[in-house]
């Protein structure tokens, strides 16, 4: 009994086992399951590299060299080195857009064909209302520019003497002393012609007469030859003489004064010249209003170039411009030498210009008070501008 009560585990262990190695025998099916949360932190599946391309710009641009230059397609210039290190901290990409003129910037702007303009805008209340400007980027204001070789004295003396023959009051006096003259040749004449020492006792009515009339103008600049015999006309010659030098004091200076004005008539110093005079700026800019508003007569050219042509032709007595831009275009050689009158007067300022309530203007903001602050803006303003102790670096 007690043996086969011994053989009932022995055959159960021998099934156990059976059991085990034809489960290990059978092929074992791939189920799907799912790992449920008990305190272990699950393992993070590995992430996939970004291949996003960063935020692109449109930003709108026209030339105002030197702060902006189209070069063979490629920009250049402060506006466009200063919008590089604003989109580098920004971590954006800039497409530029580029067009002709600041009407066109406005527009593209306006129309939603660019995200933000930048070329030498300056910041008024008038755009003000239509757009966004960001913080000031550059502070200027406007120059003018004459022509490089000023009237000469020779120019402006033939421009006095002109001048004084179209005054008639000057015109009268001159006939006055043409009348003089001829009464003292024929009151010298008629006394040399009776004496017998005379100058022309011996000469013919007609030759004797035209002689003491030559006497009687050379004398007028101290240049007679012979003098009167008899005392009367010798007395009548002394008068003459004292007569001669008043006269010729008379014409130089009323010559020099009259030359005087028309030199200081014709120079332009400073912008208190401008009022009355008609003078050359670009179209569609504040010097067009300053102008008019100032009492000149603006004459607007689409481009710098065509206003300092139309000064160099004489067409206007000055430019006035944006001072950056004027100071620039005078120092380059491929056009007629400029002349830049003063310091700049009529202070503005330039701004980023943006969509009326587009809030990339305050990163931009950020971004341009980070580059004030850290020096790199001085970089950029000295690079293109130099210091108020130097030329502008090699750009």
């Amino acid at each position: 009994m007690r043996t086969a009560h011994r053989a009932i585990p022995a055959c159960l262990l021998a099934l156990r086992l059976a059991l085990c190695l034809t489960a290990a025998a059978m092929p074992l099916e791939a189920r799907p399951c799912r790992a449920e949360p008990r305190g272990e932190t699950p393992q993070k599946a590995p992430l996939a590299l970004r291949t996003e391309s960063p935020e692109a710009w449109r930003v709108a641009t026209h030339p105002v060299p030197p702060l902006v230059m189209d070069e063979g397609g490629r920009l250049r210039g402060f506006s466009i080195d200063l919008w590089n290190a604003i989109a580098k901290d920004l971590g954006v990409r800039t497409e530029y857009r580029r067009v002709d003129n600041l009407p066109a910037l406005f527009d593209a702007l306006s129309a939603g064909g660019a995200d933000a303009a930048i070329a030498a805008v300056s910041i008024t209340a008038e755009r003000e209302q239509r757009f966004d400007f960001s913080v000031t980027m550059l502070e200027t204001g406007l120059r003018i520019a004459v022509r490089a070789a000023p009237d000469s004295m020779g120019s402006a003396t033939v421009r006095a003497l002109w001048a004084l023959l179209g005054d008639g009051a000057f015109l009268q006096v001159v006939l006055g002393i043409g009348a003089l003259i001829l009464a003292v040749a024929a009151l010298v004449w008629w006394l040399e012609r009776r004496h017998p020492a005379g100058m022309v006792a011996q000469a013919p009515p007609g030759r004797g007469f035209a002689y003491t009339l030559w006497w009687a103008l050379s004398s007028l600049g101290a240049q007679a030859e012979e003098m009167p015999r008899s005392p009367a006309a010798r007395a009548i010659t002394v008068l003459w003489l004292f007569a001669c030098i008043a006269l010729v004091a008379w014409f130089t200076a009323g010559l020099t004064s009259t030359a005087t004005v028309e030199r200081l008539r014709g120079a332009i110093n400073g912008p208190q010249d401008l009022p009355g005079k008609r003078v050359g700026t670009v179209a569609h800019t504040t010097s067009v209003t300053y102008l008019a508003d100032h009492f000149a007569t603006p004459v607007a050219f689409a481009s710098l170039e065509e206003a300092c042509v139309a000064l160099e032709a004489g067409i206007v007595a000055a430019v006035v411009y944006d001072a950056p831009a004027l100071g620039y275009y005078a120092t380059q050689a491929d056009h007629a030498p400029l002349r830049l009158i003063g310091p700049a007067f009529n202070r503005q300022a330039y701004g980023i210009l943006f969509a009326a309530n587009d809030p990339r203007r305050k990163r931009v903001n950020r971004a341009l008070l980070a580059l004030r602050e850290d020096g790199r803006y001085d970089e950029i303003y000295g690079r293109w501008f130099g210091s108020e102790s130097g030329e502008a670096q090699s750009r």
